[in-house]
């Protein structure tokens, strides 16, 4: 049996401090097991931004338990959330949020001037995961000078380059044409045989249907989307 990457076990997410507090998430149980692709589809309201910020550590459970790669997140202090945010998972943005200064290759830098490993030493791994990408050719290239598909592709490489144990997608084909959003799923897909734990978030059924398994996030509540 596979290990979990992500476990949720009871998790519920409140927000207020008055009563009645808005209750957003009502007591989730989800399992990514090592190599999984899972996606969790939902409308506007249903929980998704929530769900995202607690799988990304970006906010807290209010009940319940979070083990990232079997650790438990609510015991850690904000250094070693803000390290777990920058090895442990690769975050996969709508908006791409890349340096628009930087050229490809900076921007998938950035994530090792906020760890451990000397910048110097990784050019060669830069040029590996540049690579994996196809985005060779644009090296030297700001965002203002590539294609959407080209920018969420260096976001992509960006989300590798300290190898996290998952990859956070976040509606990652939200910003794209269907065809172009067609290949950057692909890629996605690859990554995912290669053996790489995928979360997707999105609201489009088409780009859910991808995914290893599905689910559903329906007013705070997850449900497997085979069987709903």
């Amino acid at each position: 049996m596979k290990n979990s990457v992500v476990s949720l076990q009871g998790v519920h997410k409140y927000y207020g401090e008055l009563e009645p507090r808005l209750h957003v998430l009502k007591g989730i149980d989800l399992n990514v097991a090592e190599g999984e692709f899972v996606s969790i589809a939902g409308t506007s309201g249903s929980g998704k931004s929530t769900l995202l910020n607690l799988l990304g550590c970006l906010d807290d459970t209010s009940k319940g338990t979070y083990l990232l790669n079997g650790k438990d997140v609510s015991t850690l202090s904000d250094d070693q959330l803000s390290q777990i945010r920058n090895e442990d998972i690769g975050f996969i943005f709508q908006s791409f949020n890349l340096i628009p200064q930087l050229t490809v290759f900076e921007n998938v830098q950035v994530p090792l001037l906020y760890g451990a490993r000397s910048i110097s030493d990784c050019g060669d791994l830069c040029m590996q995961v540049i690579d994996s990408v196809g985005l060779i050719p644009r090296l030297e290239h700001r965002p203002s000078q590539l294609s959407g598909g080209e920018c969420q592709r260096v976001a992509i490489a960006r989300a590798l380059i300290n190898d996290p144990a998952l990859l956070l997608a976040d509606e990652p084909t939200g910003n794209l044409d269907t065809s172009t959003g067609d290949e950057v799923l692909a890629l996605i897909e690859d990554l995912h045989r290669q053996g790489r734990s995928v979360v997707m978030i999105t609201h489009d059924p088409d780009v859910a249907s991808r995914a290893e398994r599905r689910l559903l996030l329906t007013d705070g509540v997850i449900v497997d989307a085979e069987a709903a």
